[in-house]
């Protein structure tokens, strides 16, 4: 799985969406890809370095994944 290391993810880029082509969408942060959605049978999510993340129903919901994911990255530590 990628690590934001290995992205140039940085806990102050955001993330953004860029829609490629009807099928496809690209998770940004800052100019580094973090992820992709692409619509097969259902919506599918898969991280940067290929690894697949999710199988959703709705873009949506691959959206909120990418999200959630690049928000445990950067979690406090627990003490």
């Amino acid at each position: 799985m990628t690590s934001p290391t290995q992205t140039g993810l940085s806990a102050i880029d955001p993330v953004w969406w860029s829609e490629v082509d009807a099928w496809t969408w690209r998770a940004m942060s800052g100019a580094a890809l973090i992820g992709t959605v692409t619509l097969e049978s259902q919506y599918v999510l898969r991280l940067a370095d290929g690894d697949l993340a999710g199988v959703h129903t709705s873009l949506e919901s691959a959206k909120s994944q990418m999200d959630a994911w690049v928000r445990w990255q950067f979690r406090a530590p627990l003490s």
